[in-house]
C-alpha cells in the first residue's frame, strides 16, 4: 500500500474502507447527528469512534437520553480527538464562530467534513475554508438537509423541462415560535458578533437558514458573484441583537441571471402565533410550484406528491468512495455567506412592544406579533420588504 510521507494512508486508499466518525458538538442538534451516526453504523457504512465537547453532562434528544452503552469514548478538544484517535470523518455541530476553525484542523488531519449550517457567517472565512479544502483534496459536506431532498430534486427537474415555463420569482416563507428559553440557550444566541467573531445567529442565517439556502439552488444563484443586490428589512421583537423577524429581497448580478433573471424574496419570523410549514414558491409563466421542504413535499398545478430524502452523512460516505456526487458542497454554498454577511452588516429595528402580546412563563414565554403570518406571506406574493406593505402596523 502506498503510504504519504510520515507513514499517512493516501485519500483515495482510506476511502475504500468503513469511515471512522467522530461528532464534534454533542448537544443541541449535535445528539441528531450522533443517533443518525449510530444508526448508519448498524448498516455497515461507518463506525462512530469518539464524540468531543468541552461540555459534560447527559445527552438528551427529544426528551429521552441517548444510549450510554452505545456512545463511543468522549473527549473533550479537537486537539485531543486529532492526537489520539485515527479519524475519517468530523461532523462539527458547534457554535457557529467556530466552524471555520474546526473544519480546517479535520481537514488537514487528514479528514473529510460533516459542517453543520450556516456553514461560515462571512466571505473571509469561507475563503480559508476554499484554501484548506484545495491545499488538502478533503470533501467539506455543508449540513443543507433539505439539499437532500427528492423533492427538490424533481422541483429542479420540472423547472429544467419547461414544467412552469419561465421562471418570474421564487419566494420562501416561514413563521415559527421561539420562547425566551431559546434566545439564552446559550453565550452566542441571538448574537451577531461574539468575542470578536461574526455569529450571526438571526431567523435568516440559522433558523431559516435551510430556506434561504434551498431558494438559492432553485435559482441557480450558488457562488457570491452570483448576487446582485440584497435589500433587507429585519425587524426584531425580543431583546436580541439580530434579527427574528425578517424580510429580504435578492436581484441577481450578471452571472446569475444566467440562470435566473427573477427576484428571489424570503419573509420570517420567529414571532409567529404557532409553527408553520415553510413553504418555497416558484412563480412562473404557466404555473406555480410550492415545496415544503421540511416534509419533503412538492405541489405543482394542485398535485401534491410526497417524497423521500437522502441523508447528507451517507452520501458523504458514498462521495468518498466515489460513488456519488456531494448533495450539498461547499463549493454550493458562496452564495449563501453572500446573504448571511450583508444580513449581518445590516440595521435591525425594534419593534414597538405595543404591537407584541407575550405568552406563557419562565423560559416558556414568548411573543407574538400582531399580524405577522400575514404579513409575512403577503411580503412574499408581492415581492416587498416589510416597510412597503401600507397595512402592516409596525411596519
Amino acid at each position: 500500500m502506498t503510504r504519504l510521507e510520515g507513514g499517512a494512508v493516501p485519500r483515495s486508499v482510506r476511502a475504500l474502507d468503513v469511515p471512522r466518525v467522530a461528532v464534534v458538538g454533542v448537544h443541541g442538534y449535535g445528539t441528531a447527528h450522533i443517533l443518525n451516526a449510530l444508526e448508519l453504523q448498524d448498516r455497515g457504512l461507518l463506525r462512530l469512534v469518539a464524540l468531543v465537547d468541552p461540555e459534560p453532562g447527559p445527552l438528551v434528544r427529544d426528551g429521552v437520553h441517548l444510549p450510554e452503552e452505545r456512545l463511543p469514548v468522549r473527549l473533550r478538544s479537537m486537539d485531543e480527538l486529532l492526537g489520539r484517535i485515527p479519524v475519517d470523518i468530523v461532523v462539527v455541530a458547534t457554535p457557529l464562530q467556530t466552524h471555520a476553525a474546526l473544519a480546517i484542523a479535520a481537514l488537514r488531519a487528514g479528514a473529510d467534513v460533516l459542517l453543520e449550517k450556516p456553514p461560515v457567517t462571512e466571505l473571509a472565512s469561507l475563503a480559508r475554508l476554499e484554501a484548506a479544502v484545495a491545499e488538502t483534496g478533503g470533501m467539506v459536506q455543508v449540513g443543507f438537509q433539505s439539499l437532500g431532498s427528492l423533492a427538490l430534486a424533481e422541483l429542479q427537474r420540472e423547472l429544467r423541462v419547461g414544467a412552469l415555463g419561465t421562471p418570474l420569482a421564487i419566494g420562501a416563507t416561514g413563521s415559527w415560535t421561539r420562547s425566551h428559553g431559546y434566545w439564552t440557550r446559550s453565550r452566542w444566541a441571538g448574537r451577531r458578533h461574539l468575542d470578536g467573531q461574526r455569529v450571526a445567529d438571526g431567523a435568516v442565517a440559522n433558523p431559516f437558514a435551510h430556506a434561504v439556502m434551498t431558494s438559492l439552488r432553485i435559482a441557480g444563484w450558488e457562488s457570491p458573484g452570483a448576487i446582485g443586490e440584497i435589500e433587507t428589512d429585519l425587524r426584531r421583537v425580543n431583546p436580541i441583537e439580530a434579527d427574528d423577524t425578517s424580510a429580504i429581497r435578492i436581484r441577481p448580478s450578471a452571472l446569475g441571471a444566467v440562470t435566473f433573471d427573477g427576484t428571489l424574496t424570503c419573509a420570517f419570523t420567529l414571532a409567529g402565533p404557532h409553527e408553520s410549514e415553510p413553504v418555497i414558491i416558484v412563480r412562473g409563466t404557466e404555473g406555480d410550484a410550492a415545496l415544503s421542504y421540511t416534509s419533503d413535499r412538492l405541489t405543482i398545478g394542485g398535485r401534491e406528491r410526497r417524497f423521500g430524502r437522502t441523508d447528507l452523512l451517507e452520501n458523504l460516505v458514498a462521495a468518498r468512495r466515489a460513488e456519488a456526487e456531494l448533495l450539498s458542497p461547499l463549493s454550493a454554498a458562496g452564495g449563501f455567506v453572500r446573504v448571511i454577511e450583508a444580513v449581518t452588516d445590516a440595521p435591525v429595528a425594534p419593534v414597538d412592544v405595543s404591537h407584541v402580546v407575550w405568552e406563557g412563563h419562565g423560559s416558556a414565554r414568548r411573543p407574538v406579533l400582531d399580524g405577522v403570518e400575514s404579513a409575512v406571506r403577503r411580503a412574499v406574493e408581492a415581492e416587498a420588504l416589510f416597510s412597503e406593505l401600507s397595512d402592516v402596523a409596525w411596519r
